[in-house]
């Protein structure tokens, strides 16, 4: 029993000391919260964006998600087109889309009945390339509404010499019910500690599948939509870096998400985000890291962390659970029964063992909650002036469930990994108004 008691105990370690190398960045993060968003100056040439969103079965939120782009967005009419890609659909996507005004293209020769989204996302470039004439090539997905600005402050980046770049990723429904409350500020916090801290620090920033833009010229020198994997966000960034190419965020870009509503749609999503994620860790994250090493790049490091949370999730719900219950167990017999682990451990060594696995877990548990918690609330308030929040009324469910929340992320998250999680229907909530800045858009039109 003392060899399984001890070799447990040093396993037990290892994984202690993997986890904590996985929040390191997390600290890092906070540290560095002061530092403001990075501004870039008004462009004096407007460039032509081709817009493509891919959309399988969207029916009922497709038209408004394209009336709003091609009505509200404050960039002339004639500088950007839009696409929708209807990829397998059996609803009537297309004739909604279409009416509402958008460019159809209909893709239906990959495997029928999967919705990967990189294939109709290959399928848009692909259609951008053959017609011409497009610089900036910006996804969307059927459920995001753009400030009206958007377009105009990637412009701006992308004038000033970005080539790949992601917004600040906020939500139409936040204050919807506490599921989209914690969703939407778990999306503020990403984007404004640690997407903040690596453009400030000249670090990249992870693409996300929403908002993710890039030069057309880049996608025509590689011969357009090259990232397959089922997380092909992740896949995309990996490839540009390994590339040299930077991925920046742009924090005055904000784009509006609507947020899960119900844990069943949460669960749909992160599962089918954590089987996706898991298989690109294994299969490019390493070689993704051994790039630091030759090219000394400390972003290779710093995006592989965040993919490493992956199988730290894992970890942290099945082998610290299955271990501290095995050594409460052990530890309790050894206490109050009879005596069957020799002489290596005494009863009242065991007692205090117990004592102190008690006293650590209440640190542990207390230094967690407060610490989202408090970054969670941090994130909000220096969003205020971004997001034209006028008060944390709506939020404080958000900021004080987060942490609860990162737990049934890592849950579901853990079951993806261990799960075929596939594409899964996911309810939407057909935005009427998105909560931008009115003053802004039109202090911009009275500019003009």
């Amino acid at each position: 029993m003392e060899i399984l008691y001890r070799i447990l105990e040093y396993i037990n370690y290892f994984f202690i000391g993997v986890a904590s190398i996985g929040f390191v960045f997390q600290v890092i993060y906070i540290l560095f919260i002061w530092l403001k968003p990075k501004h870039f100056p008004e462009a004096k040439t407007l460039r032509k964006f081709g817009i493509v969103i891919a959309a399988h079965n969207e029916e009922e939120v497709i038209g408004h998600t394209v009336r709003y782009m091609l009505e509200k967005l404050n960039y002339p009419k004639d500088r950007y087109d839009l696409f929708v890609v209807c990829h397998n659909c059996t609803d009537n996507t297309a004739k909604a889309a279409r009416e509402a005004g958008a460019n159809i293209v209909i893709l239906e020769d990959h495997e029928p009945g999967h919705a990967m989204e990189a294939y109709p996302v290959a399928r848009g470039v692909q259609e951008l390339i053959a017609r011409g004439g497009y610089d900036i090539f910006v996804r969307f997905d059927a459920d995001n509404l753009p400030h009206p600005d958007y377009l105009r402050k990637m412009n701006d980046a992308f004038e000033a010499g970005v080539e790949i770049a992601r917004g600040f990723e906020a939500s139409t429904n936040l204050k919807q019910n506490n599921w989209t409350k914690v969703s939407g500020t778990y999306y503020i916090r990403d984007s404004r500690i640690a997407c903040n801290f690596r453009e400030r620090a000249h670090l990249d920033s992870m693409l996300t599948g929403a908002g993710l833009t890039c030069s057309m010229k880049i996608l025509e020198e590689i011969g357009g939509w090259d990232a397959f994997e089922t997380s092909e966000d992740v896949d995309f960034t990996f490839r540009r870096m390994i590339e040299g190419k930077r991925i920046h965020y742009v924090a005055d870009a904000i784009l509006y998400e609507d947020q899960p509503s119900t844990l069943k749609d949460n669960y749909a999503r992160l599962t089918r985000m954590g089987n996706g994620l898991n298989k690109m860790f294994w299969k490019k994250g390493w070689a993704f890291l051994g790039h630091f090493f030759t090219t000394g790049r400390f972003s290779f490091i710093d995006l592989f962390m965040q993919v490493f949370f992956i199988p730290v999730a894992l970890v942290c719900c099945l082998w610290f659970p299955a271990y501290y219950i095995f050594y409460c167990i052990v530890n309790l017999i050894n206490a109050f029964g009879p005596a069957f682990m020799g002489s290596f451990i005494t009863p009242q060594e065991s007692i205090a063992s117990l004592i102190q696995l008690g006293l650590l877990v209440l640190y542990v548990v207390a230094t967690y909650y407060i610490g989202y918690a408090l970054q969670t609330f941090l994130a909000v308030v220096l969003s205020k002036k971004t997001l034209g929040i006028k008060s944390l009324k709506g939020y404080w469910a958000g900021i004080f469930l987060s942490p609860a929340f990162m737990v049934v992320w890592a849950v579901c998250i853990s079951i993806g990994i261990l799960t075929k999680a596939g594409w899964k229907k996911v309810g939407r909530n057909v935005q009427t108004e998105v909560p931008v800045l009115e003053d802004k858009t039109k202090d911009r039109e009275n500019k003009e």
